[in-house]
């Protein structure tokens, strides 16, 4: 970006074209000291990032000689998104989760002294505001706006995204379910520690306000009408209009089915006997089989683009850490909601599908490992079979979420909308532009084809 003024050093985004003033002022006001230089990027790809916009800052502070690298997060600039966020509180819950809870969730595997096997990596949180809570943004130009200011993990320590056009394989995939069992397991510990029946009735914030909301539900329906009529498309295209698989999708993405994620998403849990009810082939009866609710802290959002990977120096390098980021769609709801949406978003079908016991038994032992570790009995009735069972409904709800995920994960680079570029543009004329052509898109069609294919022949749909 220019720099402002007469001072080289001194770059500014200016607020009138990215929204958002990073100032020399701001950046002292933020991190309580004297800065002597920096410079400001952007800090995602167009088509990597839709809930905000993120700037990359290089500081130098004074007396120091190395450069310190930061992200801000922001609201996009376009109105109808930032209407759209301010409906669903994404940017107060995922502050909650930085500033709040993931700290205390540290804080409970140190107290059991767990620190060292559930070891969860967060992203380092410097501040941010939200509108309506005090800070010392307050009295400040900024304090009309919602920010989170953290670290730049990628600059800092080497962390980097995957391919989300490539999906992750077999030993990136374990870890991501390794961290997640991690977080699963952490938040079910700390409800039996604070003796709580829901996360829900202690922070509201674990309350799903994006599909229970009626403005954004609208939204989304709008953009899954496009989507389903192009998956529908490019099934009959590849399989025959005749395929029962086929039909079995149209019925599937209508309105009615839409409806059914909401049941997915209850504060109560999820009604086991009327999710299975929807599966195409039901499960047999078990007069033994616990249909009590499986509730706990989950992400939410758990795709490839929300995971930074740190990798060692062997050749090939293989991944040894992974991060979470990108917090903004927590709630307190089944576990087997973030396997599906994980798995159907960023792990692709001839990977998955011949995988997936395999995988699942990951997550199952890690789970029940880490819940050991922290001293605590695991959810009722957790056995490997109970959570197939449990994920093979769930597999409804992650096919639902990917239709419109893989349609934005598939789409090339060099195709990517951004979707800040004209802030006067109706954002049903911005998801046209996404949808458009994806029909024709040949890694999009061989992925949900195979998907859909799969989950006819399992009975799902």
């Amino acid at each position: 970006m220019g720099s402002k003024g007469n001072n080289p050093e001194i770059n500014v985004i200016p607020p009138e074209e990215n929204g958002f003033p990073l100032t020399k002022e701001f950046l002292e006001l933020a991190f309580d000291r004297e800065v002597s230089t920096f410079r400001t990027e952007v800090g995602t790809n167009p088509g990597d990032n839709y809930l905000s916009i993120m700037h990359a800052v290089e500081v130098i502070f004074k007396g120091e000689k190395e450069s310190q690298h930061y992200l801000v997060k922001c609201y996009p600039n376009h109105p109808e998104r930032r209407e759209f966020i301010d409906q669903t509180d994404v940017f107060s819950k995922e502050f909650f989760m930085y500033e709040e809870f993931l700290p205390q969730l540290k804080q409970l595997a140190v107290e059991r002294g767990a620190e060292n096997i559930v070891d969860l990596s967060v992203a380092p949180v410097q501040g941010g505001n939200i509108v309506g809570k005090p800070s010392k943004f307050t009295v400040k130009p900024w304090s009309d706006e919602n920010f989170i200011l953290m670290t730049d993990l990628r600059k800092t320590f080497g962390f980097t995204m995957a391919d989300r056009m490539q999906g992750l394989d077999l030993d990136h995939a374990r870890i991501v379910l390794e961290e997640m069992a991690k977080v699963h397991a952490l938040s079910w510990a700390y409800k039996q520690k604070q003796g709580l029946n829901l996360l829900s009735d202690k922070y509201p914030q674990f309350v799903d306000n994006f599909y229970s909301n009626d403005g954004a539900m609208k939204e989304f329906e709008d953009l899954m009408d496009q989507i389903a009529a192009n998956c529908v498309k490019m099934t009959e295209d590849k399989l025959g209009a005749s395929h029962p698989a086929c039909k079995s999708l149209k019925n599937n993405v209508n309105k009615e089915g839409l409806k059914r994620v909401e049941q997915f998403v209850l504060k109560s849990g999820i009604d086991e006997d009327e999710m299975e009810s929807f599966l195409r082939i039901k499960p047999e009866k078990d007069k033994d089989y616990n249909t009590e609710p499986w509730l706990l802290g989950t992400h939410g959002d758990c795709w490839v683009n929300n995971l930074l990977f740190l990798y060692n120096d062997q050749v090939p390098k293989k991944p040894v850490t992974v991060t979470l980021v990108d917090w903004q769609i927590n709630r307190e709801a089944c576990p087997t909601l973030d396997l599906a949406y994980f798995f159907f978003s960023s792990v692709r079908a001839p990977l998955r599908i011949p995988n997936l016991d395999a995988l699942l038994k990951v997550y199952h032992d890690a789970f029940l490992r880490y819940c050991d570790a922290l001293q605590v009995k695991p959810l009722k009735g957790f056995s490997f079979e109970t959570l197939k069972r449990r994920f093979r409904r769930a597999e409804y709800f992650g096919l639902l979420m990917s239709l419109p995920l893989l349609t934005f994960v598939l789409k090339p680079p060099e195709e990517a909308v951004d979707m800040d570029a004209d802030a006067t543009e109706q954002l049903t004329d911005i998801y046209a532009n996404i949808v458009k052509d994806s029909d024709q898109n040949t890694a999009l069609k061989d992925e949900i084809c195979a998907t859909v294919l799969n989950l006819y022949e399992t009975g799902v749909i």
